[in-house]
């Protein structure tokens, strides 16, 4: 009996002592889940990842792209770094070694168009992947490409939308370039909305170009934008350019780095707003903008543009902002005489009170919800006072056992 066991667990400790691959790292990756690389030269083809040289199969052309196989999920994020990959063929799965030659993870595109090269200096290559710089250059010129291909590979951060352009040349013949700077680059999304402008604001005729000199600048004012292109990088602010209609043609502009991602949606208007308090105005319309010299008197200011509560007037040679019912809910007291003149009127209202109703000591939502004091089971509850905002919200003023609050049900 204790030579059985001495036997058993000498057994399973071979079992437990081999190799414990886990069903991730067993399962194969989905075929939709595989780049393609480019062959930038010819490769063999080999029936096992091997690839030995007896076990050559037949052969992929150069300039072509071609699907890999599905490999081990786990291994994808590794995969630029593989020398050896499984490929589709017409004979099925086979496997090619990628030191044989030159390639560029990615499909290329096959397609003719033209590029306006803008950089003083263009580089010629050989080869995209890995770089052959020649040791020539190309000045500002127009030149004819017949294919690209994205700078980023598949499964590695990446912020660029740049590409390689496989062009063509009367001296060299065929070459790779990697223009940064080039006027259809900057072809931008359509804006169906209107945007502010606070400043005046330089026009250029291509984005990242000098400005325009010998043209005026747009004046602060509500514009309807036809193209946006935004150019997005590592650890800086995203570059963000409109392209406007000026009584010089078609020309862009540089949002400033304050605009963030750019913000549509603004509404033309033409109002005249009374202000009865005196009030603070604003670079931008929103609630982390910084508030501008001031405070303001009560006056009747003309506003061109608004936003989500947010009125833009021009004034003083800039473009600024106010939040109308951020400044008058702020000056109400809870004295009645003081609040009245605020539009704050008597009534009493019979209200539904539940958990998602807000309750806060001022009538306006950016006093910050995070600030709430109370929570209420389902109750009604007798408002004494309501008011609206110039927001067109309705509050209603009532007590509770933290004293007096505004609610909205």
């Amino acid at each position: 009996m204790s030579k059985w066991l001495t036997s058993l667990l000498a057994a399973a400790i071979v079992v437990l002592s081999g190799p414990q691959l886990s069903q991730a790292e067993q399962e194969l990756a989905a075929p939709s889940a595989m780049p393609y690389v480019t062959l930038l030269d010819e490769f063999t083809l080999y029936a096992s990842k091997e690839t030995r040289s007896d076990e050559a199969i037949g052969s992929l052309s150069a300039f072509q792209s071609v699907h890999l196989a599905p490999i081990e999920s786990n291994m994808l994020l590794g995969i630029t770094g593989m020398d050896k990959v499984p490929v589709m063929t017409w004979l099925g799965e086979a496997w090619i070694n990628l030191k044989e030659g030159a390639y560029k993870y990615g499909q290329m595109e096959l397609q003719e168009q033209t590029l306006t090269l803008l950089e003083q200096e263009t580089d010629l290559y050989d080869s995209a992947s890995p770089m052959k710089m020649t040791a020539y250059k190309l000045s500002p010129q127009t030149v004819q490409a017949v294919a690209s291909i994205s700078v980023c590979d598949p499964y590695t951060p990446c912020y660029s939308n740049d590409k390689w352009y496989l062009i063509k040349t009367s001296w060299l013949g065929d070459k790779w370039i990697r223009p940064y700077h080039y006027a259809e680059k900057y072809k931008g999304s359509p804006v169906e909305e209107m945007i502010s402008i606070e400043q005046e604001t330089e026009v250029y005729m291509l984005p990242f170009e000098k400005p325009l000199s010998d043209e005026p600048k747009l004046t602060p004012q509500i514009i309807k934008p036809i193209e946006k292109y935004m150019q997005q990088a590592r650890m800086v602010p995203p570059s963000v350019w409109y392209k406007v209609d000026t009584s010089k043609g078609l020309r862009w502009i540089h949002a400033n780095d304050s605009h963030g991602l750019g913000f549509e949606g603004v509404e033309k208007v033409d109002l005249k707003l009374d202000i009865p308090v005196s009030f603070h105005y604003y670079k931008l319309p929103f609630p982390y903008s910084g508030e501008l010299p001031g405070p303001q008197l009560p006056q009747t200011v003309h506003a061109i543009g608004k936003i989500e509560g947010w009125y833009f007037v021009v004034t003083d040679g800039s473009g600024k902002w106010i939040n109308l019912a951020k400044e008058i809910s702020s000056r109400l007291t809870g004295d009645f005489d003081n609040d009245a003149k605020l539009g704050v009127k008597l009534n009493d209202v019979s209200l539904e009170l539940t958990a998602a109703s807000i309750a806060l000591d001022t009538p306006y939502m950016e006093s910050s919800l995070t600030a709430q004091e109370l929570t209420f089971t389902p109750q009604t509850v007798t408002a004494s006072r309501e008011w609206k905002s110039p927001n067109g919200e309705l509050w209603y003023y009532i007590h509770t056992w933290l004293g007096a609050k505004w609610v909205r049900p």
